[in-house]
């Protein structure tokens, strides 16, 4: 303690280390907080391509370097959903896109459409970026799991929660020739 007594620097880099760690904790907690207070599925009649379509527009003016690719079935029938929790996923995906693509050819891709076998709706999103690393997959839907050093780690567990709120899934694969594909599975009952 005498040490630390006579060398102001050192002290001053502790304890600025440990207010940095405090802060840290404190926003860890309070997304935890946010993760374990999701807000009830609040579902309506929607159209999956109009949604996806609204949540790509801010991006394709943002990231005038990027090519971004928009592909819907026109079959794709209106059914309940939440609006606001899936444009969420939406953006959480595209955001990752955003940030695994190359900066001078980054390609991102959403596709909607609807299965007539499986009564599901289908909402995929695709990049040419980095991928997903075998092993990362395994856990990359779970809380505080990230591969990103910036941003909040609770994106995917978030994404995930709402599309099981859904009664859906949502997987990721490996996007040919590179890059990482998340595909979103909506079970969709049509009267």
């Amino acid at each position: 303690l005498a040490r630390l007594g006579d060398d102001d620097e050192v002290f001053d880099n502790c304890t600025k280390t440990i207010v940095n760690q405090v802060d840290e904790i404190k926003r860890l907690v309070s997304e935890f907080s946010s993760f374990a207070r999701m807000p009830a599925v609040k579902k309506s009649m929607g159209d999956l391509a109009e949604t996806a379509r609204e949540g790509l527009i801010f991006y394709r003016a943002a990231h005038k370097n990027i090519k971004f690719d928009f592909k819907y079935g026109p079959e794709i029938p209106r059914f309940p959903f939440d609006h606001k929790q899936l444009k969420r996923v939406l953006i959480n995906l595209i955001d990752n896109a955003v940030a695994a693509v190359p900066a001078d050819n980054g390609e991102i891709g959403i596709e909607v459409y609807f299965d007539e076998q499986q009564k599901a709706a289908f909402l995929e999103v695709w990049d040419n970026g980095i991928g997903v690393g075998d092993d990362d997959k395994l856990r990359l839907f779970e809380p505080y799991f990230s591969t990103k050093q910036t941003g909040t780690v609770l994106g995917l567990a978030i994404a995930s929660t709402i599309i099981a709120d859904h009664d859906g899934y949502i997987r990721v694969r490996d996007n040919e020739p590179l890059g990482a594909r998340f595909v979103i599975e909506i079970p969709v009952s049509v009267s």
